[in-house]
């Protein structure tokens, strides 16, 4: 029972806030983290409501939470309705690779698998460790974020941004904000077809 009333006071405190997955494939988080959490909460957000009607959000509650974290692992299937608002509106996929090879044959199978299996909105966030004075380093990895956006982006949508972490620029910032804000805004129009 105490585990119980310990869960719902764990979700009742954050339900004033969006929660956003991440999903760690190279553990990047620890390093990313601090950045990442000084962007929220997230500013002139432009949401729908369920006539469609645009809606200007000045600031945004969210929140990042792992994707191995209890509160979105620890659900019993009875629970998933009562808690619906509380299931992730976006989820970010943080990843890196510093060889053409290993993103071939392990990185891009791991990716594809998560996405295929996310019915989430998603992005990935490709992480680059490239000193900005290694030539080397610093065109292998530009070409497997342009292989990135091969395998991911799409006609419609890009799905992937680059994270320079040597010395991320204001439009990586901006990027990663938009991209939320679309995914979240995305999330909320299908669910609010289901109220």
């Amino acid at each position: 029972m105490a585990n119980y009333l310990a869960q719902f006071q764990s979700i009742k405190s954050s339900c004033d806030r969006l929660i956003i997955a991440v999903e760690d494939v190279s553990d990047l988080w620890p390093s990313v983290k601090d950045g990442f959490e000084e962007r929220l909460p997230l500013k002139k957000a432009l949401l729908s409501n369920k006539t469609r009607n645009s809606v200007y959000v000045e600031n945004l509650p969210a929140e990042f939470i792992l994707t191995t974290d209890s509160r979105l692992r620890s659900r019993f299937p009875q629970e998933l309705s009562v808690f619906w608002f509380r299931e992730p509106y976006a989820t970010i996929v943080l990843v890196t690779c510093e060889d053409l090879d290993e993103f071939k044959t392990i990185v891009k199978p791991r990716l594809k698998l998560i996405v295929q299996n996310d019915e989430r909105e998603w992005f990935i966030v490709f992480v680059s460790k490239a000193h900005p004075g290694n030539d080397q380093a610093t065109k292998m990895s530009k070409r497997i974020y342009a292989r990135l956006e091969v395998d991911f982006n799409t006609k419609k949508r890009e799905r992937c941004c680059k994270l320079d972490l040597h010395g991320p620029d204001a439009n990586f910032w901006e990027d990663l904000d938009s991209k939320i804000v679309e995914s979240i805004r995305n999330t909320l129009d299908r669910r609010v077809q289901f109220l």
